[in-house]
């Protein structure tokens, strides 16, 4: 007999036939129904992803965790999906296509591999706007390779031409064994603008309200016969947050519309070792909060704000001051970026920036590292990833903070800047995996509550 996971059917996971298949949309649309019910969702996102999670974020009024395999591990996946799934039903995010991770010869690191560490069923997004009954043979393969139709909970039709398209592939794929869930026509409501990194974040433009997807979800998806599979909760009562908590720490982090890119699981660390998280603006404010401890700069897309952030002369007087006086900074890609002295379009516009690491970013028009990689630091191996349009010019001469290894290909470079108190890197971390090098960066003591 099976013995299932505690996780088991606590969630469903949102799958592709490949990139650019509909996933995000399909997500966000059932995260807006299942708010419009008055449902308690939780979303989440497979993979090392941030652009995507500020979608759900918006349309279900939540954070979406990240669920990084080859990162994260299985005991950290389990434990991060029975902790958000407490009172709330999943809905997770793949990545690129099904079976695509880490490995090019098996599904390591895949939204599969997620799929059966938590025992969650897969709906599975078909993009048919060229397809007929071929198609079949295809959702076929899938399901032969992820071992059969009990991994999966049905299909969702996207990009459908018509309703008599629509009803024709419903018909053909009546044989396959799982049902059609829903069929999507091409809705302009869905339509969402991509650029070099995916999606335009959602911070960066006015997407539909919650309320218009919601009445979407309820027109084109079979609703009522997906959710009656599952024990959906209602939201539970939220627990006051406890207003004499003392922090051994405030540290400034930046969050704006050019600085956004956190796994939500790396703040709430921050939260649970007694930090209090203190959240400013480089694009709008003058300088960084008072009375702080340390500066986090996460990514996001400096470059397309280079403009305005070289014009704020005082927030990067700021930056340079309190980074130069000793206060502690951890930097990821957008955040080595504004530290450096100039950051270089590609149109060939040159704007000043902070001035704290040597030498200028450049952008690029092709992807310079791409993937998972391992970092040999002071603190043992860490995991992590890269994916950056630009490089620092001084990388060859001055990087100074650690090997970075390639997992695909093997290769190694030195790489990332950083002095007594700066920790300036292209790659980004997972905290709860990277927290001795964290607790260094910022000199936080053991857990005290512990």
């Amino acid at each position: 007999m099976q013995v299932l996971p505690e996780t088991a059917n606590k969630g469903i996971i949102v799958a592709g036939m490949h990139s650019s298949s509909g996933k995000t949309a399909v997500t966000s649309l059932l995260l807006a129904a299942m708010r419009k019910r008055n449902l308690s969702s939780q979303p989440f996102k497979i993979g090392p992803d941030y652009i995507d999670p500020g979608y759900h974020l918006n349309y279900s009024a939540k954070n979406s965790v990240n669920l990084d395999p080859w990162i994260m591990g299985r005991e950290h996946i389990v434990h991060a999906a029975l902790q958000f799934t407490n009172n709330a039903f999943g809905v997770a995010e793949g990545v690129m296509g099904l079976f695509d991770g880490s490995d090019p010869e098996s599904d390591t690191g895949s939204t599969m591999e997620v799929a059966r560490w938590l025992e969650w069923p897969i709906l599975l997004v078909v993009p048919c706007q060229k397809a007929g009954r071929s198609i079949t043979v295809s959702i076929q393969g899938f399901l032969n390779e992820a071992g059969g139709e009990k991994h999966f909970a049905g299909i969702i039709l996207n990009q459908v031409n018509s309703e008599s398209h629509a009803e024709y592939l419903r018909k053909a794929c009546a044989s396959l064994g799982i049902p059609v869930l829903g069929a999507l026509p091409e809705i302009s409501e869905l339509r969402w603008p991509e650029r070099h990194l995916g999606l335009q974040p959602g911070v960066e433009q006015k997407l539909p309200e919650a309320e218009q997807l919601a009445k979407l979800a309820e027109q084109h998806i079979e609703l009522d016969l997906l959710l009656k599979k599952f024990s959906v909760p209602h939201p539970a009562k939220q627990n006051e947050v406890p207003k004499n908590q003392k922090f051994q720490k405030r540290i400034a982090v930046a969050q704006d519309e050019a600085f956004h890119f956190y796994y939500c699981a790396n703040l709430e660390w921050l939260r649970q070792h007694d930090v209090e998280v203190v959240t400013f603006s480089p694009l709008k404010d003058k300088q960084i909060p008072e009375n702080v401890d340390g500066l986090i700069l996460g990514g996001g897309f400096p470059e397309v704000f280079a403009e305005e952030m070289s014009a704020n002369k005082s927030m990067l007087n700021s930056l340079k001051n309190n980074v130069q006086s000793g206060m502690p900074c951890y930097a990821e890609c957008g955040g080595l970026m504004v530290l450096a002295e100039a950051l270089k379009l590609n149109s060939g516009q040159c704007f000043s920036m902070a001035g704290v690491v040597p030498g200028m970013v450049e952008m690029t028009k092709q992807l310079q590292h791409f993937g998972y990689c391992k970092v040999n630091s002071h603190f043992g191996e860490i995991r992590g990833h890269e994916f950056h349009y630009s490089y620092w010019t001084e990388e060859t001469k001055q990087a100074n903070l650690w090997e970075v290894i390639c997992h695909s290909t093997g290769t190694f470079r030195k790489e990332g800047y950083r002095t007594s108190n700066l920790h300036a890197s292209y790659v980004h971390l997972y905290f709860p995996q990277a927290e001795t090098l964290i607790r260094k960066v910022f000199q936080l003591l053991p857990d005290v509550q512990q």
